[in-house]
């Protein structure tokens, strides 16, 4: 997804990222109400190959290069360190495709969505209801309204880039029980891995957390883009304007800046896990 609000080194890219910000919160709400994003399961980019032990479930059909994230965060990134959640938090659960494939990873979990669209919250009531139990609460950006030691593992599929690495580090931190696992994806325009690597290090050591794992999987990402070009751009044909120049660059569509910088390898996308200590 685009990161239009990084490095406000200026007094005019402060005020851009104010009204993109305004902007970016009006365009969800549309996009969820009016637009196809309505009738999918997910609104996060995907990953491609699909694992060998990945489930594809009829629901999810034309949609499992976008699930393999939650695959990819909720088993092939934390399988080594043997999780057995009983209590799961999705940070940025979109329309709750994410919840209910965790729910098939672990059945014996309770899981919890946060999401900042109302829209998108009513939708993943709505959608999640016959297949899992989980509570969705609307949220903010600003953190998460959750108690201390809440959860044995929280994971995030690109949300953190738009909650900031250092904050979404501090609050998953901090609502992850001792002994529990965060493990999130995310990904920036002009990206460099040292730097985005650094800051999680940095501010996981500031809570005393420790960094299991650090990946590019950006290859993996561009692959699933390109595999799933035909089906964004007939998605896209539906969307209303303006918001429909808003998706395209949201979807990183061919000729838009954020797909010439993953062509150019200036896109730096990312999985993580972090662990709190018992």
């Amino acid at each position: 997804m685009p990161d239009f609000l990084r490095a406000h080194d200026s007094f005019g890219k402060r005020v851009f990222g104010f009204a993109f910000h305004l902007f970016d919160l009006v365009a969800y709400e549309v996009l969820y109400r009016l637009s196809p994003a309505r009738r999918m399961w997910f609104f996060n980019g995907g990953y491609m190959p699909l694992d060998d032990d990945y489930t594809s479930y009829p629901e999810f059909a034309g949609e499992d290069h976008s699930a393999m994230m939650y695959h990819q965060a909720g088993r092939t990134m934390v399988k080594d360190h043997g999780p057995a959640p009983t209590s799961i938090l999705d940070v940025g659960c979109g329309q709750g495709g994410g919840l209910v494939y965790l729910s098939r990873l672990y059945p014996q979990a309770k899981l919890t969505g946060t999401e900042r669209s109302q829209s998108a919250v009513r939708l993943a009531k709505r959608r999640t209801k016959p297949f899992t139990d989980a509570t969705i609460t609307q949220g903010h950006s600003g953190g998460l309204a959750f108690a201390d030691d809440s959860f044995d593992m929280v994971v995030a599929v690109g949300s953190p880039t738009y909650f900031g690495l250092t904050l979404f580090v501090e609050e998953a931190g901090r609502v992850v029980k001792p002994g529990g696992l965060i493990s999130f994806s995310g990904g920036y325009r002009q990206g460099d891995h040292a730097k985005v690597e650094g800051e999680i290090r940095e501010a996981a050591a500031k809570e005393g957390l420790e960094v299991l794992t650090y990946r590019n999987i950006t290859p993996h990402t561009f692959a699933s883009l390109k595999a799933d070009l035909p089906r964004r751009e007939a998605t896209l044909a539906k969307v209303p304007w303006p918001f429909s120049i808003y998706a395209r660059r949201w979807a990183d569509m061919p000729g838009s800046p954020e797909y010439d910088e993953y062509e150019k390898g200036l896109r730096a996308d990312f999985a993580c896990v972090i662990r709190k200590p018992a």
